[in-house]
């Protein structure tokens, strides 16, 4: 209650004793009576005023949106030699569109880096099926432990409908940006169940829907499968929004399937061309709060981090770094790349008095592990190995022009010992 009304109840309810105390004697009885009204409104007027300030500082404290703005960040040239393996990684690459794409501010020197493959999808979001996020309605899914052929390091799930109700899917809640084209991916195989959708919708209604007979070639237009070896299909299907806000993202089941039918699925994911990854960067603050329910300031800044982190899980994990790369030297550097990224986001999550300058000494930190491990790949491609091993091969042996072995003492010429 407001103190200043907590007043006027109070001089009302003095004002109407004051009025009673006249039907009183002019007696000690009547000053001991005014004395304790006085009292009673003093008292009542503190009471309130303590319950109103304890009740402000329960309020939520004001939520402020912070920016930050770190020095300029200049990545290390990258050398002709390496060039060429770099930009043909496709972890390395998603890795690299994250960095330069979404980053709070803009990052240089990286045209060598980035591909410029035309029409080409980088991934975006990676769509987990097992987190507190996704809906799932009459069906489960549950990790499947077959291998697939190509040694790809994919989690395999089952997504079976458990109830004979007309409709089940997973599903996920997801803001998308206004007129971003949103490739949804996902690669599918039939167990005994061939049909099933792809589905973007907005509050219950249907915007962009395919249907897909994984045993035919049959999909309608709005979708695209393609086929892979041992029956596996990648099942896609685009959706370009109007307007900026949440939809709900589907993968369902014919409306004719029974309890118990089921597929497996991997590597649901969104895809965008690499040219719209810093629109979607601008709208940081919806996304994280809307998929993470983070309450950091720095929204865009942990939207970069969260996204960088990702990324280098999946490049760890696939392990297919080019072979002159193909090291522990290397591994490490990206694993403490990973490891100060992870520092700073859950700073920036978690800590509410992180200010802009430690920020920007860690982003310092960041940039300097990046650019030591590019530096490190330049130097061994650049070191031309193949060529000092042949140069090394050409050359006399140094210790033996020094001390010539006698040839009583070479091998030949040992007598096997006699037991």
């Amino acid at each position: 209650m407001d103190i200043s009304l907590a007043l006027v109840f109070s001089f009302i309810f003095y004002m109407i004793m004051k009025i009673f105390s006249f039907t009183f004697a002019k007696t000690a009885l009547k000053s001991l009576f005014l004395k304790g009204i006085k009292i009673y409104a003093i008292g009542f007027v503190l009471l309130i005023s303590c319950d109103n300030s304890t009740e402000k500082e329960q309020l939520p404290k004001e939520y402020q949106v912070k920016k930050v703005n770190f020095e300029e960040f200049r990545v290390t040239d990258i050398s002709p030699k390496s060039t060429h393996d770099l930009q043909n990684w496709q972890s390395f690459q998603s890795l690299i569109q994250v960095i330069v794409s979404m980053a709070p501010t803009k990052i240089k020197n990286t045209e060598n880096l980035v591909s410029t493959t035309p029409d080409s999808l980088r991934i975006y979001q990676r769509l987990y099926p097992k987190n507190t996020n996704v809906i799932l309605k009459n069906a489960f899914v549950e990790r499947d432990w077959r291998s697939l052929e190509n040694n790809t390091i994919d989690t395999i799930y089952r997504f079976e409908k458990d109830s004979e109700s007309e409709f089940s899917f997973v599903q996920w809640d997801m803001f998308l940006v206004k007129n971003v084209p949103y490739t949804l991916s996902v690669f599918v195989k039939g167990i005994n169940q061939n049909e099933i959708a792809l589905l973007f919708l907005d509050e219950q209604k249907e915007l962009q829907k395919s249907n897909f007979e994984l045993n035919t070639e049959t999909h309608n237009k709005a979708g695209r499968k393609l086929n892979l070896s041992d029956d596996w299909k990648e099942l896609q299907l685009q959706f370009t929004p109007e307007q900026g806000a949440t939809y709900s993202i589907q993968i369902l089941f014919n409306e004719d399937a029974k309890k118990g039918e089921n597929i497996i699925f991997y590597r649901p994911t969104l895809q965008v061309p690499p040219e719209y990854f810093s629109k979607i960067h601008q709208f940081s603050d919806k996304i994280v709060n809307q998929q993470t329910n983070v309450k950091s300031s720095y929204f865009s800044l942990y939207l970069w981090l969260t996204q960088l982190d990702e990324e280098l899980n999946q490049l760890l994990a696939e392990d297919k770094f080019p072979e002159p790369i193909n090291s522990l030297a290397i591994k490490s550097r990206f694993r403490l790349f990973q490891t100060q990224i992870k520092e700073l986001a859950d700073n920036v999550k978690n800590n509410s008095d992180f200010e802009e300058t430690a920020i920007n000494q860690h982003i310092d930190k960041i940039k300097n592990t990046f650019n030591g491990l590019i530096t490190r790949i330049n130097s061994i491609y650049q070191s031309d190995l193949d060529d000092q091993m042949k140069y090394i091969h050409s050359q006399i042996d140094t210790m033996e022009s020094l001390f010539p072995m006698k040839d009583s003492l070479r091998f030949e010429h040992f007598t096997p010992i006699k037991e």
